[in-house]
């Protein structure tokens, strides 16, 4: 008797139904609970589950309680390591604790997955810049503007990466290039001025940062470059004013305390210099600068 004549048995008819049922409803009170793969945690949550961990995480995170937003994170990440919006939680939490290269593990795999990667850009420039690795900063730079090649802040990131790398050559042209798709982008024409100071042209670099300063006085980056160019030029009573101009306006800018404790050791006022050293270090206790240079005025141990 073959499968179809089977079922053309009146009990089989009713007793498979029932079978049926009985399997559906042992999977659901039953199944889970066994370990068919030995696996004691499963990746594997629930909706429901993930919303209740990601909105725990997000009061953790708003809290501050890193360590713990950090751990929740985790959890979703390793049950959808996909998922760009825990890679974007799980971003922020790393740069919170300061830990630039699972930072920028983290967003390198973001712009594999997320439906903008663009947005990890700037973030990811920044980590790859405070790890000191100006090679990588560049190559992240130039990936992201191959995404969105009339971004002005992207052509900006890629300018700073070059100029940090002392390539001031192509920090100029990218910066020029920038310049030229929006006169009004003012960091581009800060960056040129950057590059002007390094290259020993204070002419030029005051020209630009007073072009800039006309049209906003209170640009921040310009008031420090101004500032560095005064103090270059020996006029440090004017390169103060404009240093502690720019402290007035955004306090927790640290590059302002450090040109500020710089002029102060220049003019030999060591407690002065130490106070604008611990300033800084209030805003970035990992300031290896400000370490350093405290640490040799106060005759403490040199960090390296």
């Amino acid at each position: 008797m073959d499968i179809i004549n089977k079922l053309e048995t009146p009990i089989l008819r009713v007793i498979l139904p029932l079978l049926a049922l009985f399997i559906f409803y042992l999977s659901i009170f039953w199944l889970p609970t066994i370990n068919f793969f030995n696996i004691e945690n499963s990746t594997i949550l629930s909706i429901e589950k993930s919303k209740e961990i990601l909105n725990l995480s997000q009061i953790y995170l708003e809290q501050k309680k890193y360590p713990e937003a950090l751990k929740l994170t985790l959890e979703l990440n390793q049950a959808y390591p996909n998922n760009h919006i825990y890679l974007d939680q799980l971003a922020t939490i790393y740069q919170n604790l300061n830990d630039y290269q699972k930072q920028a593990e983290v967003l390198e795999k973001f712009l594999q997955v997320a439906p903008l990667p663009s947005v990890a850009c700037p973030q990811l420039q920044e980590a790859y810049r405070r790890q000191g690795k100006i090679d990588k900063m560049i190559d992240s730079c130039q990936r992201c503007l191959a995404l969105e090649p009339r971004n002005g802040d992207l052509i900006f990131y890629l300018g700073r990466a070059y100029e940090l790398a002392k390539n001031y050559e192509k920090a100029k042209e990218i910066y020029q290039k920038g310049a030229l798709l929006d006169p009004k982008y003012l960091d581009q024409f800060v960056g040129l001025a950057r590059v002007s100071f390094f290259q020993n042209n204070l002419i030029e670099a005051e020209n630009l940062v007073n072009e800039v300063l006309e049209k906003n006085p209170d640009f921040v980056d310009a008031l420090l470059l101004m500032g560095m160019i005064q103090n270059r030029k020996k006029k440090t009573d004017l390169a103060k004013e404009y240093l502690q101009k720019g402290v007035q306006i955004t306090p927790r800018y640290l590059d302002f305390y450090l040109e500020l404790a710089a002029i102060a050791e220049e003019e030999n006022n060591k407690t002065l210099a130490i106070n604008y050293y611990d300033q800084a270090l209030k805003i970035d206790p990992n300031n290896q600068v400000a370490q350093n240079k405290k640490s040799l005025l106060t005759g403490e141990k040199k960090l390296d």
